[in-house]
């Protein structure tokens, strides 16, 4: 009976013990189905909504797209105020930046003009001094020829007296003296002159009256006749040289200026080497326009001087003949 009732009594606490666990359980689960139930109520009354109010689901997506609407229209405007006021600041600095550049324009040229005029002054000065520069050089060739003339004059004269004296030895060594004087009273004349050569070509901007031009050169036909040497130093005295021919076209232009009957002293002789012509600038003879047979050096003294005709050809001549001669000078 003992062992009887102590089996009851386990096999009483394990049912107890399983009907808890049971119970706790349906407990749980009465509790979790209570949670889903409110959700499934909700579900089921927005579906009801929907489904029993159509109208109402029409009012709320307008609602939404008038909003929406709403919100766009403001923003777009925001960013046309935006644009709008970037524009007017940008056309407010290209204004500016225009007004800048005209004032730029403006003060430059202000200033252009002031210098212009300052330019002008000052060349219209230079202008004035040159020519009064050219004046004084004139005047100083014109006295230097004169001075020329006179000496020229004297010593020719105190050379023809000494010719017609019986006493040749002492009229001799005085002629030497005299040509000795002459000569160097040539060399300080060609100096002085070639000075004022180099003063005129400075300031040289036409060929002096009576003068021909050619060119960049002046050319001088005398009318007078003079031996080669002193028709070196007459050329001399008027700042130029006896004429060097340097092309055809240059030779055929002096040709144009001589008449038929008269032949003029070319600055080319051979007076140091025979056979060996040279121009007064030191320059071998390249090219010649000699007549036929020419240069032949006939004569007693020789001819060591060359001469031109009006055909334009080339003979050679005694040096102490007296002939019209051909100066040049640059310009």
């Amino acid at each position: 009976m003992g062992e009887v009732s102590g089996k009851e009594g386990s096999e009483m606490a394990r049912n107890d013990g399983a009907d808890g666990t049971c119970e706790n359980w349906e407990l749980t689960k009465d509790t979790l189905l209570e949670d889903q139930t409110p959700r499934k109520a909700n579900k089921r009354e927005v579906l009801s909504l929907l489904t029993s109010s159509p109208q109402r689901a029409v009012v709320l997506l307008a609602l939404l797209l008038t909003l929406s609407f709403v919100f766009l229209m403001a923003l777009t405007i925001a960013n046309i105020q935006r644009v709008s006021a970037l524009r007017e600041e940008l056309e407010r600095a290209q204004l500016q930046d225009k007004q800048s550049h005209a004032t730029a324009w403006h003060n430059l040229s202000q200033v252009q003009h002031a210098l212009d005029t300052q330019l002008l002054a000052k060349l219209q000065a230079i202008h004035s001094r040159l020519l009064n520069v050219s004046r004084e050089v004139e005047g100083a060739q014109r006295d230097v020829a004169r001075c020329r003339e006179q000496c020229g004059k004297e010593l020719s004269d105190r050379v023809r007296a000494l010719e017609e004296r019986d006493e040749l030895q002492p009229a001799l060594q005085q002629l030497e003296e005299l040509r000795q004087e002459q000569s160097q009273l040539s060399t300080r004349l060609s100096t002085a002159l070639e000075e004022t050569q180099n003063l005129t070509e400075m300031f040289c901007t036409r060929c002096p009256a009576g003068w021909q031009q050619f060119a960049k050169t002046c050319y001088y036909f005398s009318t007078e006749k003079k031996s080669w040497v002193e028709a070196r130093a007459a050329c001399s005295m008027l700042g130029a040289q006896l004429a060097i021919v340097d092309s055809e076209m240059e030779n055929k232009f002096l040709a144009n200026h001589i008449m038929e009957i008269r032949v003029f002293w070319l600055g080319l002789s051979d007076m140091h080497r025979e056979g060996d012509w040279q121009w007064l600038d030191g320059r071998a003879l390249s090219l010649s326009f000699w007549r036929s047979g020419e240069p032949n050096n006939v004569g007693q003294h020789g001819e060591d001087c060359a001469t031109v005709s009006s055909s334009g050809l080339w003979n050679d001549a005694t040096c102490t003949n007296p002939e019209a001669w051909i100066c040049e000078r640059s310009c």
